[in-house]
């Protein structure tokens, strides 16, 4: 998982020991290895680096989010294949058009 973590934190003047100190931590073994992409960052660290440097997670996960975006576009139009064969319930019906914006909007962003 590639993030900004460390990039974020290194703009305070906040150590990686104040943010283990802050989750009640042993040590900041853990966090070193996330901040280098080695090991995947817990919901509670994303959610703690969100909050004390006021950054979205978006931001903090920039390179992750485009690699997202561009699994599901790949994986769009062959969803949106699959529901359009089906019988056209309302249900149906949503799920096509919410697909559908949602390519758009994938679009715009990549």
């Amino acid at each position: 998982m590639q993030n900004l973590l460390k990039t974020y934190r290194k703009k305070t003047e906040i150590t990686i020991g104040d943010i283990a100190q802050l989750l009640n931590m042993k040590d900041s073994s853990t966090l070193s290895r996330c901040e280098r992409d080695c090991r995947r960052p817990s919901l509670e660290m994303i959610f703690t680096y969100h909050f004390l440097f006021k950054v979205s997670i978006e931001k903090l996960f920039e390179k992750e989010v485009k690699i997202l975006l561009l699994k599901i576009q790949k994986n769009l139009p062959h969803l949106i294949q699959e529901l359009e064969k089906q019988n056209k319930t309302k249900k149906v019906e949503s799920r096509i058009l919410f697909l559908k914006s949602l390519e758009d909007l994938i679009d715009k962003r990549i």
